[in-house]
């Protein structure tokens, strides 16, 4: 066993078998923790087991003696996860914030089912957007889903959770067919919109991975994009990033229209060079701004919005024309996987509950269709 932990054993207690490790703690005394508890004897027994084979292993963890906000921000610290500096930005700010205000020093071992649906519901009732508390949501549930995989906590809180009902996860509010048609007939006369807005709609991409999208990623024979990086501005300078998961590094086939635009801007950039007007950036990246330079979303946002408001269209993030493209696929027949993988989502559902709403209409059709077939 490993040297701080002296045994593993069972006792009985009010009709529960309580499963509980003894051991030296941080302080050099020794400490008896609770673990399991059954109901039956042969469940606790076969429990010990375990236990005893992951300690054995290396793969047990004692417990800590720090706070649920001190293993958030070690969750945080932690270079492996590979997160931008926006996102520990965002992080930290939420988990000062909002984690620290509700659990303050309440020790990570500490924490119950109970409380913990407590802070959910402290959650949905703050004056927040709902992407603000999904967010919430999520960093709270990542830091305890890796608790308990490293058996720092002997159960999956986040399982046991159910969410409020005033968070939605889900945003409905999406462009129209013939709105999505208005944009793509205007934006052709906007060139540094033209490319970012048919990228969204036709191949479903993040606007990070637009940005990020250099011309050794074009094959232009097989009307393929390989994307596998986004760019990304922090602190004053552009850098390139891997995706987040290896789903998200994934190829697009596109229509031989967007091949056509590319292969048009590549003529249209290569004559500015020969000309002397333009010096080809560090990354070769395929969309620029007006000033021919690394293109961010808030420049993108602003001239988006004037554009917009100039052909008569309502705003809508410019995100959601990356649903719009994962909608119509699903609405013409396009498999939820194959959607998935287009989209580089993670896991399957994560797309699914994205678009529940595409397929409830999905099924609703479906009855339609065989009422009018038998009936």
């Amino acid at each position: 066993m490993q040297n701080n932990i002296i045994s593993v054993l069972t006792r009985k207690r009010r009709n529960l078998y309580e499963v509980c490790v003894r051991y030296i703690g941080e302080d050099g005394k020794e400490h008896q923790k609770i673990f399991e508890k059954f109901n039956k004897k042969r469940e606790a027994e076969k429990y010990v087991v375990e236990l005893k084979s992951a300690i054995n292993n290396n793969r047990f963890q004692l417990p800590k003696n720090f706070t649920f906000v001190d293993r958030c921000i070690k969750y945080y610290d932690d270079k492996s996860h590979e997160y931008s500096p926006k996102t520990l930005n965002n992080a930290y700010a939420i988990i000062n914030k909002h984690i620290k205000f509700f659990f303050k020093n309440v020790k990570l071992t500490d924490i119950t089912i109970s409380m913990y649906q407590d802070f959910m519901n402290y959650v949905g009732r703050l004056d927040l957007s709902d992407a603000t508390k999904k967010k919430i949501y999520q960093i709270s549930n990542a830091v305890l889903r890796e608790c308990y995989r490293f058996q720092e906590i002997s159960t999956n809180i986040p399982e046991f959770i159910t969410k409020p009902k005033a968070i939605s996860t889900v945003d409905n509010d999406i462009y129209t067919l013939d709105e999505i048609r208005t944009i793509l007939d205007n934006c052709q006369y906007t060139k540094f919109l033209d490319i970012p807005i048919n990228l969204f709609l036709f191949a479903g991409m993040r606007f990070g991975e637009i940005a990020g999208l250099c011309w050794e990623d074009i094959d232009f024979q097989n009307n393929t994009l390989h994307i596998n990086k986004n760019l990304i501005y922090e602190n004053g300078k552009y850098y390139m990033r891997r995706p987040k998961t290896e789903n998200g590094i994934r190829n697009i086939t596109v229509p031989d229209a967007i091949i056509h635009m590319l292969r048009t801007e590549k003529i249209r950039q290569n004559k500015l060079v020969l000309q002397g007007l333009y010096k080809k950036n560090d990354f070769d990246v395929v969309c620029l701004n007006s000033e021919l330079k690394y293109l961010s979303l808030t420049g993108f946002v602003q001239s988006y919005k004037r554009f917009l408001k100039r052909i008569n269209i309502r705003y809508i993030r410019p995100h959601k024309l990356r649903h719009a493209h994962a909608t119509l696929l699903l609405m013409s027949g396009v498999d939820m996987k194959t959607v998935s993988e287009r989209l580089g989502h993670s896991k399957i559902e994560i797309t699914m509950d994205t678009y529940s709403h595409v397929l409830k209409e999905m099924d609703k059709k479906a009855s339609d269709n065989i009422e009018k077939l038998l009936l």
